[in-house]
């Protein structure tokens, strides 16, 4: 990815928000190096499947997703050595924050 939001950057993600307009749902997505997706159109079918995954994972799970892939290990470009890093824990917070986003949004038809 081209940018700090993409590169497990705790600050960045959690100033981001998940939608780019009110009312509405239009991700808030930066396009990467590589990706094709670029601020997507959401339809409320759509955003209602994906709510209804996100819904499925246990506060157990989510942990796991993270600690194993040792976000707490992940160092921001830039980022001043001696600074404390997020933990596990609040990365959960912020995913759940996120997910919340997701679920609590009505998108028009």
């Amino acid at each position: 990815n081209k940018n700090s939001i993409g590169s497990a950057n705790y600050e960045k993600w959690s100033e981001t928000p998940v939608w780019k307009d009110e009312p509405g749902c239009v991700g808030d997505l930066s396009r990467s190096w590589t990706g094709t997706f670029h601020d997507p159109v959401i339809s409320e079918e759509g955003r209602q499947f994906l709510a209804h995954l996100l819904l499925q994972l246990s506060d157990q799970q989510i942990h796991d997703l993270f600690a194993a892939g040792q976000i707490e290990r992940r160092v921001v470009p830039g980022e001043r050595p001696d600074r404390p890093r997020p933990t596990v824990d609040q990365w959960v917070g912020l995913f759940k924050k996120k997910r919340d986003e997701i679920v609590n949004r009505t998108c028009p038809h």
